[in-house]
């Protein structure tokens, strides 16, 4: 369970968890990546409720807020928007017809891997090789457990 932040006039900053230690090995991310694609997973029941239906198709979306809660940080707020916006931004990217595209459509859970990791690039917690290092992992062994 999170801590509840206060600031000093008492008013609720938001949760925010306990971070996992960072993973450091690419079959180490694969594994967190399985475990934070699942954690996505348990919203859909919640989506129903406003109206909206979650595919695993659209689980990317997900994808910064869970890194976010995985390494401890606010799921609020300016660096929030920032991540979100950074991870999303390389979904877009990935996914562009007329340039770079992975298929990712068809790959909900390298979508969500690509977010994913992106939102920990934009948190400075990897530098771009060994994000790309991790992607490479992730595609070549992806739904082999």
């Amino acid at each position: 369970m999170g801590e509840v932040v206060v600031e000093g006039n008492g008013s609720v900053m938001g949760e925010v968890a306990v971070a996992n230690p960072l993973p450091k090995t690419p079959d180490e991310w694969l594994s967190e990546i399985e475990l934070a694609y699942t954690d996505a997973g348990k919203t859909k029941p919640f989506a129903l409720l406003t109206g909206q239906w979650l595919t695993n198709a659209k689980l990317f979306h997900l994808a910064p807020v869970v890194a976010l809660k995985f390494r401890g940080r606010r799921t609020k707020g300016a660096e929030a928007e920032r991540v979100t916006e950074t991870a999303l931004a390389n979904y877009v990217v990935n996914s562009d017809p007329d340039g770079v595209d992975h298929g990712l459509e068809a790959k909900p859970m390298l979508a969500f891997a690509l977010c994913y990791v992106a939102a920990h690039l934009a948190l400075d917690l990897l530098d771009e090789q060994e994000a790309e290092a991790i992607l490479n992992y992730c595609e070549r062994h992806l739904g082999e457990r």
